[in-house]
């Protein structure tokens, strides 16, 4: 491996470039490049209702881990699911218990989310009383997207940085955005998911403790929220891995920085 000098040479290079994009350029990438963003914007034209499809979305999000598909063909699925059973009928609005068995139903029959299905399930269980109180409640979930951090925390459990937590949070943001046609900004208090994506660029840019404090400092460095960061990252991740460019030109040189340090760990085995 090369000096901590050089690990550090890395994350500035990142940083300069991150540096580069506004807040409403990381909005545009999430919404044109993000297939997660593009599968929920689909189901938003099955549901047609906000509070059902910000509830399935929020269950959807603390279920989607340990996937056997990627994250994006997961998403997918959940879509076109829910879209054919919307559908067949004929957009019946579903709330409370009734969204519960649905999308437990659901669960246990994805092809993408096979393993710990108990253990999902008893989670699903856990969020039923957030479930009846976000439909509820919806204009302050809207408003601040913190407060349903603090909500899954108590009817769920888990820390303020859990994985599936705070990426349920940066899920409901897209589903937000999308029902309400309002650019919502997410947070900095929020803390980046550390995920297998970001963990590995973690790795690469030689970082190996404190993860999440490190990308918290990046976030406040460059303007940008912990979880946009963390779509930016993610997405240009998936066109690094497979090889294929955007029509963005500042998005492309963070793809291609990350082909680069993908490429050099390959080298170095």
């Amino acid at each position: 491996m090369k000096s901590d000098k050089g690990e550090s040479n890395k994350a500035f290079e990142l940083i300069r470039l991150l540096k580069s994009f506004s807040i409403p350029e990381v909005l545009d990438i999430e919404e044109h490049y993000d297939e997660q963003f593009k599968a929920l914007k689909k189901l938003y034209e099955c549901v047609r209702n906000c509070s059902v499809y910000l509830s399935l979305i929020v269950l959807n999000a603390l279920s989607s881990y340990m996937l056997n598909c990627t994250g994006e063909m997961y998403w997918k699925e959940f879509a076109d699911y829910f879209c054919f059973f919307f559908k067949k009928r004929n957009s019946e609005i579903l709330r409370g218990d009734d969204l519960i068995i649905v999308f437990k139903t659901f669960l246990t029959n994805s092809m993408c989310n096979k393993r710990f299905l108990t253990v999902k399930l008893r989670r699903i269980d856990k969020a039923r009383e957030l479930i009846g109180k976000l439909s509820k409640n919806l204009d302050r979930y809207i408003k601040d997207q913190e407060f349903l951090l603090l909500d899954l925390i108590k009817y769920v459990g888990g820390r303020r940085d859990s994985k599936t937590l705070v990426f349920a949070v940066k899920m409901f943001n897209y589903g937000v955005r999308i029902c309400t046609r309002e650019r919502i900004v997410l947070p900095f208090t929020i803390s980046i998911p550390l995920d297998n994506r970001i963990l590995k660029i973690s790795y690469l840019l030689g970082v190996r403790r404190d993860v999440i404090n490190f990308w918290n400092r990046v976030s406040k460095e460059i303007g940008i929220p912990p979880l946009h960061v963390d779509s930016l990252l993610w997405i240009a991740y998936r066109y690094a891995r497979e090889s294929e460019k955007s029509e963005h030109m500042k998005f492309d040189k963070l793809i291609q920085f990350l082909s680069r340090l993908m490429k050099n760990v390959r080298n170095i085995y």
